[in-house]
């Protein structure tokens, strides 16, 4: 056995650098639960792939993918790969403000710095910015072939309660407790960069928080069975409802099914 182990490693290792020698990279982009594929794709380790394990998220998906296949927008003195947009740019949406309103026309939500970008029939090639603050709410359309599979709708803190100057996506609206989900670009460094000064990267990060009618505010609150089962301890039959299973397999449909619970 042992001696077929290490004739089987063998074999790997002069595979990785065949493959190497003749220009192909030996890793694989993992595709997500969210792409239907049941096949857990593997790292240039050997490791499953980080979206593979399981759901992620769509959008973290698509910046992934962006940062993978080597383009980049200059900005300022930097070459950024992926990108500070949701989702990328011009989307079809609706904005909502209390002096405005406008439905079906583009839109492009800067994760970077909370703008929206949108475009009208005035203003088709080059869009106008509305700052963090000067919008109530927007909604981004489904558009399956984006990856954005139901419509999404976002909601400005100052409209929940808080002082953050974030959009809040609203996942699920209740009687008394509803979720919300923060989106977040950094500017970062390639890991794998060794040579280029200048390469960086769009980090998209996201968030949990909740809203009480009976409350104040926004409190965050993180995807885990643990985390939900303490924070609404007072809830009875909370704990049969969420497990450790659920969220290992699908962190937001299991918070989601807990607010639902909740809201009962």
């Amino acid at each position: 056995m042992t001696s077929f182990i290490r004739l089987l490693s063998t074999a790997c290792l002069v595979f990785m650098v065949s493959l190497a020698s003749s220009g192909q990279n030996p890793s694989v982009i993992g595709l997500s639960a969210n792409s239907g594929s049941t096949v857990g794709l593997l790292d240039r380790y050997g490791r499953p792939a980080p979206d593979s394990r399981g759901w992620t998220d769509p959008a973290l998906n698509h910046n992934r993918l962006l940062i993978a296949d080597g383009t980049y927008q200059q900005i300022g003195t930097y070459k950024v790969k992926g990108s500070q947009y949701l989702f990328g740019q011009r989307h079809e949406g609706d904005l909502f403000s209390a002096k405005e309103k406008a439905w079906n026309i583009f839109i492009s939500y800067n994760t970077y710095n909370q703008e929206l970008e949108f475009y009208s029939n005035s203003n088709p090639e080059q869009p106008l910015v509305k700052e963090p603050g000067n919008l109530d709410s927007f909604i981004i359309h489904a558009n399956t072939g984006a990856g954005i599979v139901n419509a999404m709708k976002f909601v400005y803190g100052s409209v929940l309660g808080t002082k953050e100057k974030y959009y809040y996506q609203e996942l699920y609206k209740g009687n008394r407790f509803s979720l919300y989900k923060r989106y977040k670009s950094d500017l970062g460094y390639v890991s794998t960069n060794y040579a280029d000064a200048d390469l960086r990267q769009f980090d998209l990060a996201y968030e949990y928080y909740y809203t009480d009618s009976q409350g104040k505010g926004v409190k965050k609150i993180k995807p885990n069975s643990a985390s939900v089962i303490k924070e609404f301890q007072e809830i009875k039959g909370l704990s049969g409802i969420v497990s450790n299973e659920d969220f290992q397999d699908n962190s937001e449909a299991a918070i989601r099914r807990a607010f639902e619970y909740l809201n009962k």
